[in-house]
């Protein structure tokens, strides 16, 4: 059993903190070997979380605080979808010779003073010369960019048709399986996409708890809103662990708020994936990127 302080760190005010990302990455051998004999997600994060309380108690002689475990439990199982999602593109890549790609943004955040970026991570993808261009659709929103505030989703699927990426986008996608924390992908094409390029927003949560079950759906509205005045079919898709029984109304039943103001009934939610092994994640791939 592993207890050195890479795991944990002492706070001044007496708490421990839980260093999700060295531990995942201390333990991702032992995952990729349990991800191959097809163990279910919800048993490798349950397999770790027995590691780190293990440990904890070990060094501490108390189990880690609950908030802090979920909070970890959920970084180690986007990691997980990463490495998947990334292998499961890579793939349809070498196969097929296009050149899509998945990738997690940055937390939105304050603008820095100076600075021609948005809050939005989102809209930071987008070559900042077709805000400014008459002729694309994208200039309908620069007179409001800087009032669009909205959380990264947790993955974008984009499908590009400049084949002289392909070759950066193979080799970030493995560098994301090997270590799902990367941002090569969102970096490399940082300021470089057009409208078309986007295909899906994802949303991934192990579960989601009644007062957090509107914040991907705010994802969702803004998403969809700017899609529809950019002419675009951009997809959100849910992707959970545990789908209850409001979830599941909710996600398959919400308009998009500017449906309401136009009077049409827009989806707000395209789909919800139930989430447990890699091929659970193939379908979800093969729908944002069809036509």
């Amino acid at each position: 059993m592993l207890t050195d302080t890479a795991w944990f760190t002492e706070k001044s005010n007496g708490k421990v903190s839980i260093n999700s990302k060295d531990i995942y990455k201390h333990l991702s051998p032992k995952i990729v070997i349990k991800l191959a004999e097809n163990l279910s997600v919800s048993e490798i994060l349950e397999w770790i979380k027995n590691e780190i309380i293990n440990a904890f108690r070990e060094k501490y002689s108390k189990n880690p605080e609950v908030g802090a475990l979920n909070k970890a439990i959920g970084g180690w199982n986007e990691y997980i979808a990463t490495s998947l999602l990334s292998e499961i593109i890579f793939d349809i890549n070498t196969k097929t010779g296009k050149c899509i790609a998945t990738f997690a943004l940055p937390n939105s955040q304050s603008k820095i003073k100076g600075s021609k970026e948005s809050y939005s991570n989102f809209l930071n993808l987008f070559a900042p010369e077709d805000f400014c261009n008459i002729n694309n659709y994208l200039s309908k929103i620069q007179p409001f960019k800087e009032r669009i505030f909205m959380p990264s989703p947790d993955y974008i699927i984009i499908d590009v048709e400049n084949s002289l990426y392909s070759k950066d986008v193979n080799f970030f996608l493995q560098e994301q399986v090997r270590d799902p924390d990367s941002l090569g992908l969102y970096n490399f094409f940082k300021g470089k996409l057009h409208i078309e390029d986007i295909k899906a927003a994802v949303s991934l949560k192990t579960s989601n708890r009644p007062d957090r079950r509107y914040q991907p759906l705010f994802e969702a509205a803004m998403i969809k809103a700017m899609g529809h005045v950019l002419k675009q079919s951009w997809k959100y898709y849910m992707v959970v662990s545990e789908l209850t029984a409001a979830d599941k109304t909710i996600f398959n039943s919400a308009i998009a708020p500017h449906g309401i103001a136009l009077e049409e009934n827009f989806q707000l939610v395209d789909a919800t994936y139930l989430y447990a092994r890699k091929a659970d994640l193939l379908p979800l791939v093969i729908a944002a990127i069809e036509k």
